[in-house]
């Protein structure tokens, strides 16, 4: 399914370069169709569409930015964690197979023990694309959905709208997928909440890439499990910055090898920012009061460690983001409670490997818990309980805030994605409700990948 520029065309422009358009006349529309769409790019995302393609669905991918990844390549957010517990593989599967493919093309570093993969942004982003096209996805780039999605008598969404620079188009498809960062869809017809109260939601951050960083001599990598990676040094001189009033706040930092792993380079995790991630203008001045705070963080770390002291900025990321937004009302919300017992429910799909890691808004601090046993995500919290073909992944999976704070990572949403996108791709073909799919199907589908974490 390839879109015709011509098609997008209106006005006198189109007079001039489509044959027969009328000055004046309504721009057209483009009808598309799909078995399966997937909304939102990012680590959930392009592995929810590669999933569903392979089992055989018609699939498109909508994403808003030029090229897959979502915040671990438009963000710089990295590295990729948390494919281990206690040194056992507890993701695999296509997260697996992705990572193994970004260290074919020396992108990726992969044998820490802890399970964390930094990369390289821009092969992970050709890689990514590569294992979309190999699958046969259409891939909409720079597109977004846009307005309230067109529902069908039962309460399932039949079409959504969506944008490509203003120029609007119509896709309908059997099943939806929600991977994107706020909630596209599920911010719709009751469809979801918002995980936290207003003000109290974990604060935005805006990673970037420092060069002329000494990395023989900084610790870039971070192996173990409970290693922490934040570094002491530079937080006791990022607290001294805020107390005196150079700086508004920040967060950690984590400046290791994380999506870059290149000699000479490290990324940095450090600003943070409070927003209602509803208002845009909020989230305005947070990226704007962000930017503005990068080079001074940058001029404190110089100051505090010798292997930053010939630091300067190769690049900030594109987009800010934010760690929690919407989440699904679906079948079942992991709870707290459950989650830490690491109890595994018969539909688990995933395991959760990363701590419980809650950063706090208005402050630099962070609530911290390692977990004793890996966490199950089941199925059920990536089903719908009110839109009968909607399912989600990565941020908006249903869970406690708590729980979320573990399974909001990168290996955990590809997992959560590559279970969504099965589950899709069964429902569409045997024509059932998600929810009343045979979850011990989409089990045995992603059992031979090692991908369920059973």
């Amino acid at each position: 399914m390839t879109l015709n520029r011509r098609s997008f065309l209106g006005g006198s422009l189109a007079a001039a370069t489509c044959p027969g358009a009328v000055p004046g006349a309504a721009e057209p529309n483009r009808n598309l169709h799909a078995d399966v769409c997937v909304v939102g790019g990012g680590p959930a995302g392009f592995v929810a569409a590669i999933a569903a393609a392979r089992h055989g669905a018609k699939t498109t991918l909508v994403e808003s930015f030029g090229f897959p990844g979502g915040m671990a390549t438009a963000g710089l957010v990295g590295p990729i964690s948390k494919f281990n517990f206690g040194g056992k593989r507890v993701v695999d599967g296509i997260p697996w197979e992705f990572v193994e493919r970004l260290a074919a093309r020396g992108g990726a570093i992969t044998d820490l023990p802890k399970g964390n993969v930094p990369f390289e942004a821009e092969v992970y982003r050709r890689v990514a694309r590569e294992m979309l096209e190999e699958a046969g996805v259409t891939c909409l780039w720079q597109t977004s959905v846009c307005g309230t999605p067109e529902l069908a008598q039962d309460g399932s969404i039949r079409a959504v709208t969506l944008s490509t620079a203003g120029f609007l188009s119509r896709l309908e498809a059997n099943l939806f997928i929600d991977c994107s960062a706020s909630g596209a869809l599920v911010g719709y017809h009751g469809f979801g909440d918002f995980r936290s109260a207003r003000g109290a939601a974990q604060p935005l951050s805006l990673c970037f890439h420092l060069g002329g960083v000494d990395t023989a001599k900084a610790r870039v990598l971070v192996r173990h499990d409970n290693e922490r990676s934040a570094n002491p040094v530079l937080r006791a001189a990022l607290e001294a910055a805020m107390k005196s009033g150079r700086i508004k706040s920040f967060g950690g930092p984590w400046a290791v090898w994380g999506s870059t792993i290149r000699p000479g380079f490290v990324s940095v995790n450090a600003t943070r920012a409070a927003a209602d991630v509803t208002d845009p203008v909020e989230i305005a001045e947070a990226t704007a009061l962000m930017r503005r705070e990068i080079p001074e963080i940058v001029e404190v770390m110089r100051g505090a460690d010798p292997a930053f002291r010939e630091a300067y900025i190769a690049q900030t990321a594109a987009a800010s983001g934010f760690r929690e937004c919407r989440e699904l009302k679906a079948l079942h919300r992991v709870t707290a409670a459950e989650f830490v017992s690491g109890e595994r429910p018969a539909d688990t799909i995933a395991l959760a490997a990363h701590p419980m890691d809650r950063h706090l808004a208005g402050s630099s601090g962070q609530n911290l818990s390692f977990l004793k046993k890996p966490g199950a995500i089941p199925l059920s919290a990536l089903i719908s309980a009110k839109c009968p073909n909607l399912l989600a992944a990565g941020g908006l999976v249903a869970a406690e805030p708590a729980a979320f704070a573990s399974i909001r990572v990168q290996a955990q949403c590809m997992a959560t994605g590559q279970a969504a996108g099965t589950a899709a791709a069964l429902s569409a073909r045997v024509g059932c409700a998600p929810k009343d799919l045979d979850a011990s199907a989409v089990v045995a589908c992603l059992r031979p990948q090692n991908a369920c974490g059973q």
